[in-house]
């Protein structure tokens, strides 16, 4: 184990970890907004530096390998500027109707913490939202480059249907193909999942309220046992979200996982066993359905 001083505080920690890493462990929080867990770090948004006593200038947390010895500043008064100035450039050419709608998202909530709601000045842009896919709403005018879409579909997913287009100010992220709909995607809502301001979001729970509450389950559909977070709100199910520290699926899900829940409040689902007798079908209870299947398999 190494030892390292944070804010002035000894911790222990593995020497295969980064700053990032050994800072959520210890339950110390730093803003990212390009970071996810199941993706490599890039280091892009910059919102997680920190200071290495020894080190000339900021370094990000994120890719940062920790080392036996160091000493490191998460918020001082330097760094909170610095990231307040990264916050408001990216505020600059986000839309206003967005922040003013009220969904919570991880860009929204450093937004309202750095009290930056003034900065945000952009407009929607009509030309940029593809409402051609069943389950997922795109909309990239609130779109701030963080990649985390693109690297998703291609390290988890494995699908790369995001691409990046351009470069420099001219940068686009599209779909490879003339919308969503007509792209490659298996509609896995991995690039939902993982993006931090809204530009990609489920069609679903844009007409529902959020959930009042979770409850962590199994996917009731093939046998693999992924995990997942099932959210309702009264008596109704109006989400699903990946278990990130699920053993199986490890924060991800297949379309039957995360959109395939709408049985559930069916008018024709089955809601007890059943017995064929003949062309009809009989209601019965479960030791007699059970003992009726051991019968027929002894047999």
């Amino acid at each position: 184990m190494l030892q390292v001083t944070i804010n002035g505080q000894k911790h222990e920690c593995r020497e295969d970890q980064t700053i990032l890493t050994v800072l959520r462990n210890n339950s110390i929080a730093v803003p990212t907004l390009c970071h996810d867990p199941r993706l490599t770090p890039i280091g892009g948004c910059r919102l997680c530096v920190v200071d290495v006593k020894g080190c000339p200038r900021p370094l990000a947390a994120c890719t940062t390998q920790i080392a036996d010895g160091m000493e490191i500043q998460t918020h001082t008064p330097e760094l909170e500027t610095l990231r307040r100035t990264l916050l408001g450039l990216l505020a600059r050419e986000y839309p206003k109707e967005a922040i003013e709608e009220g969904r919570d998202n991880e860009f929204h909530r450093l937004i309202a913490a750095y009290e930056l709601q003034d900065q945000v000045g952009a407009c929607r842009r009509a030309e940029l939202v593809d409402d051609s896919h069943p389950t997922i709403h795109v909309d990239m005018s609130q779109c701030i480059h963080c990649f985390r879409c693109v690297r998703i579909c291609e390290e988890v997913a494995g699908q790369f249907v995001w691409k990046t287009w351009n470069r420099g100010d001219r940068t686009e992220i599209r779909p490879d193909g003339k919308n969503l709909l007509q792209s490659p995607c298996v509609s896995c809502g991995a690039c939902v999942d993982t993006c931090p301001t809204g530009a990609l979001s489920d069609r679903n729970a844009m007409s529902h309220a959020p959930p009042v509450r979770e409850v962590r389950t199994v996917c009731p559909y093939c046998g693999t046992g992924c995990e997942m977070h099932v959210g309702s709100r009264n008596g109704k199910i109006v989400s699903v979200r990946p278990a990130m520290d699920a053993l199986v699926n490890k924060g991800h899900l297949c379309v039957k996982g995360r959109y395939g829940y709408d049985f559930v409040d069916s008018a024709d689902r089955i809601t007890h066993p059943m017995i064929r007798e003949g062309d009809q079908w009989k209601p019965v209870s479960w030791d007699e359905a059970i003992n009726f299947v051991a019968t027929r398999l002894t047999r």
